[in-house]
Parts: structure tokens; sequence; C-alpha cells
């Protein structure tokens, strides 16, 4: 009779190279993060200094977020890609209720279209070991933390 000898990790199903839970949620929130800021910086004209949010505050990139395929190295990002990650992570963290309206349903109770508003946002950033590190973030300020953009000001402010 012939015994089935397999190696611990076989037995349990791990092999080498799978694709993990946790792998699979920073590599679909990278994916999501680069395809916004993609999308938002081609949308864009090119400008110079730092990049202004909707709420009028100006950011730039104090850390080496982006990694940088010719390269193969981290960067920090462009004044035009900080502007799209700004523009773009300003409209996803919008708290605000203005323009949403109440609809009254015919048995009475009220409902009202959130419009994308009001959730939390997953971001990642780009490690110098090749990792990927992921957080949801519900405000723009939380978002600029974990990204590393520093709001910049002027003298007269």
């Amino acid at each position: 009779m012939k015994k089935n000898l397999r190696t611990p990790d076989k037995a349990k199903g791990h092999r080498k190279g799978r694709l993990t839970p946790t792998r699979l949620v920073a590599s679909l929130a990278a994916f999501v993060l680069l395809i916004g800021v993609g999308s938002a910086v081609f949308s864009q004209s090119p400008g110079q200094g730092p990049a202004p949010a909707r709420n009028g505050k100006k950011y730039q990139a104090s850390q080496e977020i982006i990694f940088d395929q010719a390269s193969g190295k981290l960067r920090k990002p462009t004044t035009e890609e900080t502007q799209a990650l700004v523009d773009q992570v300003s409209v996803l963290t919008n708290r605000s209720s203005e323009g949403l309206t109440v609809n009254r349903q015919a048995s009475g109770m009220k409902s009202m279209s959130l419009e994308g508003r009001l959730g939390g946002v997953v971001l990642g950033r780009a490690n110098a070991d090749g990792t990927t590190e992921v957080r949801c973030v519900f405000t723009m300020e939380e978002a600029a933390e974990f990204l590393g953009l520093e709001e910049v000001t002027t003298p007269n402010e």
C-alpha cells in the first residue's frame, strides 16, 4: 500500500506565490488608487507649485509613495499627480450634506441618496520594501497625513 506523502504546506493548500487575502486587498487598493490618480492626471492641465484642494488649501508631497516602474525606486508624486490626488480624494471625502434631498416614500418613510458621500475611502501607498500599505480614511486631513501631503501656507495667512 502506497502512502500519500505530502508536505505540510501542500496538505494545508498553501502554494508558493499564492495570492493571500491581504495581498489581494492591497493590490486592489493600489489598483483603484492608481486608476483614480491616472484618470485625474490625464484630465488635468499641468500646473506649477503646490496642489490646491477644493477647500482652497494647497498641498505638496513630503514622502516617496509612488513606485517608479522605470527606475524601480520610490519617488515623490509630481505636482500634477499631487493635484490629481488631492482633487480626487477631496471629492471622495466630501462629508457635506449640502445639495442632498430627502425623498418621502408612499409608506411615509424618508430616504436620501448620499451620492457617494459620507463613506470611507481606501488608499494605498508603496513602501520601500515593495509592499503596499493600505488605510481607510474619512477626511481629507486623514488622507493627507497618510499620503505624506503637507499643507502649504502663504505668508499672508
